[in-house]
């Protein structure tokens, strides 16, 4: 009685970590299928930027594009400054101008 038990509960942690591990798997696949569609829309992002489009930042600061390098972005703001920043730290080109 004893050795059917103890070959139960291995046979039952064998089961929990194949399931485990499968679980794992197929969450490491899901990932990278979308770390992959996000890194594709962010190469095409930083690929299109031209003079003139309104952009905005991950925090939320919109301005428009005055100057593209090869690394850095000018950014003119709504109060007329203008920042030189990563092209990388933009987020989004904006389609139509903010309220």
């Amino acid at each position: 009685m004893e050795t059917s038990l103890w070959s139960i509960i291995l046979a039952t942690s064998i089961v929990l970590l194949v399931m485990l591990f499968l679980i794992i798997v197929i969450y490491y696949f899901v990932s990278a299928k979308g770390m992959k569609k996000r890194k594709t829309h962010f190469e095409n992002l930083h690929t299109s930027l031209a003079k003139g489009q309104m952009v905005v930042f991950s925090n939320g600061i919109y301005g428009t594009i005055q100057q593209v390098g090869e690394e850095t972005v000018d950014i003119q703001v709504k109060s007329g400054a203008t920042m030189t920043v990563s092209r990388y730290a933009i987020s989004e080109i904006v389609k139509k101008q903010p309220r």
